[in-house]
């Protein structure tokens, strides 16, 4: 099921002029020690090169698609594997997903939120994409002047939708009690876009935040027109990676896995820190969380299990099953004395000894033979 999934997502990406993007598995060091503070973990696997060199296995993707940019607009998917940390031991974990480096507009935008919609789609039809904008709640939060430490509270109360923690924070005279209540407001809001659109509309501090909802707006039109706007909600509670997204963040789910299968955003800074003037977005699906909770098709290791003796006539044995297989059937061959030593058996729907396969063969002819015989001595007395 995952190879089909992921065909079918690389088809999705090259339908709308995507290509692949290849890369090694391996990056200078210097990149990621640079650039730690995008990505989602300090630990880092490294080895030195035969020439001296610091060489590290790259635990992101993004990183090596802009460093790579040569200042144009590029559009690239990738199927990749990264390298990280995880539960106390590194894993190695496949990622699909796609990178768009240009200037940025709604149109631009709304495309990559619609391939993040339809790949959720090619995994389920049951399934949700939040979407959220990191700019209208900077906007918001910069209107109510906390420090440093009461505006990463906020963003954890927010991001748990913690509204005993907003509450507390309003007496403690950190939060007056109108910001607590447009902030307890603004986590309760979870609609379709379109209505939450219309519903931030009134928490809007200010005409810069007007135009944030005003480019949500565009986007919300383009994935109408194109039919993909009723499974995406709008959610001001994600607000992950704040300091790497400067936009639109989004997030897929689909019905039995507990974690997002997918996330991405626009991220700005990440070019602007390589001294490139460009916008960028994108996003990412895991593909180890589908593996690790989809059902596997396929059950049975093959149709038909071949059992062969050292005594049969390997050239029937071979005819036999390319002609099973010539009419869309699988066939494993095991040799017996092979199958009698293996400690667990190869799985299939049905298990024939070629052995008897030849017997009743051997016994067709000899019955198809006696009445041609019978048949002649018939005929002959009839002459007779």
């Amino acid at each position: 099921m995952i190879d089909r999934i992921k065909n079918q997502l690389n088809q999705i990406y090259e339908s709308c002029g995507y290509r692949r993007f290849r890369m090694s598995k391996f990056e200078s060091y210097d990149l990621y020690a640079q650039n730690r503070d995008f990505l989602k973990s300090e630990r880092i696997i490294t080895f030195t090169d035969l020439n001296g060199s610091l060489l590290a296995l790259k635990p992101d993707i993004t990183l090596s698609i802009i460093k790579n940019n040569d200042g144009t607009e590029e559009k690239v998917y990738y199927n990749e594997n990264v390298y990280r940390a995880q539960e106390n031991t590194y894993k190695e974990i496949m990622q699909v997903g796609v990178e768009c480096i240009g200037q940025m507009d709604a149109f631009t935008a709304a495309e990559v939120v619609s391939m993040a919609a339809r790949s959720l789609a090619s995994i389920s039809d049951r399934y949700v994409l939040e979407l959220s904008d990191a700019g209208f709640v900077s906007l918001l939060l910069e209107t109510m002047e906390p420090d440093e430490t009461t505006r990463a509270v906020l963003l954890s109360c927010l991001a748990k939708k913690n509204v005993a923690g907003i509450e507390a924070l309003s007496r403690e005279g950190r939060l007056t009690e109108a910001h607590a209540g447009v902030l307890k407001k603004l986590m309760g809001l979870y609609l379709p876009l379109r209505e939450g659109i219309e519903a931030a509309a009134a928490l809007s501090p200010n005409e810069a935040s007007d135009s944030v909802l005003a480019g949500l707006s565009r986007i919300a039109d383009i994935l109408e027109a194109a039919e993909l706007s009723k499974q995406i909600y709008l959610d001001f509670s994600l607000v992950n990676s704040m300091d790497y997204y400067n936009g639109i963040i989004f997030q897929g789910f689909v019905e039995g896995i507990p974690f997002s299968v997918l996330s991405g955003g626009r991220y700005d800074r990440l070019p602007e820190k390589m001294g490139k003037k460009q916008g960028a977005i994108g996003f990412a699906v895991y593909m180890d969380r589908l593996e690790a909770y989809l059902p596997h098709e396929r059950k049975f290791d093959a149709d038909l299990l071949l059992v062969y003796d050292k005594s049969d006539d390997y050239r029937e044995v071979a005819a036999y099953a390319e002609g099973t297989r010539a009419v869309g059937r699988s066939v494993r061959c095991v040799r017996k004395d092979e199958l009698s030593r293996m400690p667990k058996a190869p799985r299939c729907q049905v298990t024939i000894l070629f052995s008897e396969l030849s017997e009743r063969a051997a016994g067709k002819k000899e019955k198809k033979a006696g009445a041609e015989d019978a048949d002649g001595n018939g005929k002959e007395a009839a002459d007779a």
